[in-house]
């Protein structure tokens, strides 16, 4: 025989039966025939047979019968597991019962007794049957009644409330919102016991799939962003958040947006975060600050969607499925916009004298260096033209003869390459240079730009890898650095 786990009045019927029973040869008319409430109480019956006659298991399967008849009466399921709160109560509910039943104490279930216990032997077969009646006084029958109901309501409410509000929020073109009281709603149904759970629990995550389809980042207003290095952007950044299609979709209000951009850290480029949300419109504006770099970036926007993530993961592992796939989606509802970031030199006149030295210190002709400088930037589109300054000048790296011999520029880069070593390796020469650059403004003589840098030449012969180590320094080593960086 199947037997049912008791509940705390089954429980509770099973602590008392044994205060009453009716002698066998007597068979009582409430076996055949409930008894009609009265006055006070309302009356319930239960029973069951064993068929090896064991009795207490009889009267334990009879008890189960027994509550089963009361929650019959109440008209709702006690086995709810809803919301904490409701749960707490009911685990507080059975342990009352279990105390009750452990320590043979007074019952601790208001107006809830057991009135008699008939047992019934056959001889023959050895089955026994126990019935039992109980009386539960109808006022605290009607408490208990209501108290269930409610716990049931909020258990069903825990379910249909955000989900309701979901629904609230989307007709408010509040789809970000939206999609987390959906997820909520799932995750509320996916570990509660009211009838149809698992169809709750897919409807919502449906409907938090639905709403996230919809919603889009829109940022043709920000096409063709462009800044300049050194210098604050002209204007913000700015797109919109939109749910539909087409260019008269309705802005989505309320949403948080992870927004990256790029930032100079060494000598590469890392992404800044930052944490915006989207106004009353759908849309977000962000002014970086002044880009420190010279060449193509983007600014990647993403839905920051990490609490509802967070929530997502509560679902059971028997829902992964339909986890994992609405967290996939979740994740992907970024964009990507590219921008650009210009250096203003360009529309400057640049005058450029840079002086080649040997290890001992020993002025090089020929300027090399200068001359790979100059075919960078021209090839750069630049106005850029080689300046005439003392060699100890550049030596000494002399800030005002530089802006005297570049009275007619706008601005002047000088400096000095120098080797600093030369080897053999196999058949080859390494030569090693290091060279020192400033640029100035000529009108107001601030420093724009002032570095060292390092590189290495190679060469046949040691003439050859020297030549190509200044070569080097002022077209790649300086030159990509100042194109990078002048603002």
């Amino acid at each position: 025989m199947k037997r049912r786990a008791l509940s705390g009045l089954a429980a509770a019927a099973f602590a008392l039966i044994s205060c009453a029973t009716v002698p066998a040869e007597k068979t009582p008319d409430w076996i055949f025939t409930t008894p009609k409430p009265d006055a006070a109480n309302t009356y319930f019956v239960g029973s069951a047979s064993d068929p090896g006659g064991d009795v207490a298991a009889a009267t334990n399967d009879a008890a189960a019968n027994l509550m089963s008849s009361i929650t019959q009466y109440i008209g709702v399921k006690v086995n709810v597991a809803t919301n904490a709160e409701a749960q707490a109560t009911l685990d507080s509910y059975s342990a009352n019962i279990r105390s009750t039943v452990t320590s043979a104490s007074q019952n601790q279930v208001s107006g809830f007794s057991v009135k008699e216990r008939f047992v019934q032997k056959d001889k023959k077969t050895k089955r026994v049957t126990v019935y039992v009646l109980a009386s539960y006084a109808t006022a605290d029958l009607e408490k208990e009644k209501a108290r269930i109901a409610d716990l049931i309501k909020k258990g069903v409410e825990a379910v249909e409330g955000p989900e309701r509000e979901g629904n609230a929020l989307l007709a408010q073109n509040r789809g970000y919102e939206a999609v987390r009281k959906f997820v909520e709603a799932a995750v509320a149904a996916s570990g509660s016991s009211i009838d149809n759970a698992q169809v709750y629990m897919e409807r919502n995550i449906n409907n938090a799939r639905t709403a996230l389809s919809r919603i889009r980042f829109d940022s043709s207003a920000s096409s063709g962003y462009k800044g300049n290095v050194g210098r604050d952007f002209a204007k913000p950044f700015s797109a919109k958040l939109v749910s539909g299609e087409g260019a008269s979709a309705p802005g989505v209000p309320g949403a948080l947006v992870q927004l990256s951009y790029q930032r100079k850290s060494g000598t590469r480029l890392v992404s800044k975060t930052e944490s915006v949300m989207t106004d009353g419109s759908g849309v977000i504006t962000f002014t970086p600050p002044a880009p420190d770099f010279v060449g193509k970036a983007k600014f990647s926007l993403k839905l920051d969607f990490q609490s509802t993530l967070d929530l997502l993961d509560k679902l059971p592992d028997q829902y992964a499925a339909y986890r994992d796939s609405l967290a996939e989606e979740l994740r992907a509802k970024y964009v990507d916009v590219p921008y650009e970031v210009v250096s203003a030199a360009r529309s400057s006149s640049i005058g450029v004298a840079i002086a080649d030295f040997d290890e001992n210190g020993a002025f090089v002709p020929g300027a090399q260096a200068q001359a790979g400088l100059i075919e960078v930037l021209l090839r750069e589109k630049f106005s850029v033209k080689g300046i005439a300054v003392a060699k100890d000048a550049l030596d000494s790296m002399d800030e005002s003869a530089a802006i005297a011999a570049g009275a007619k520029f706008d601005r002047v880069v000088f400096g000095s390459a120098r080797i600093t070593s030369v080897r053999k390796d196999g058949t080859s020469y390494l030569a090693s240079a290091k060279a020192t650059v400033k640029a100035l403004e000529v009108k107001t003589g601030n420093i724009l730009y002032s570095a060292e840098r390092v590189t290495t030449g190679l060469g046949s012969d040691e003439k050859s890898a020297r030549q190509a180590a200044y070569r080097e320094l002022g077209s790649i080593a300086v030159g990509k650095d100042l194109l990078a960086n002048l603002p």
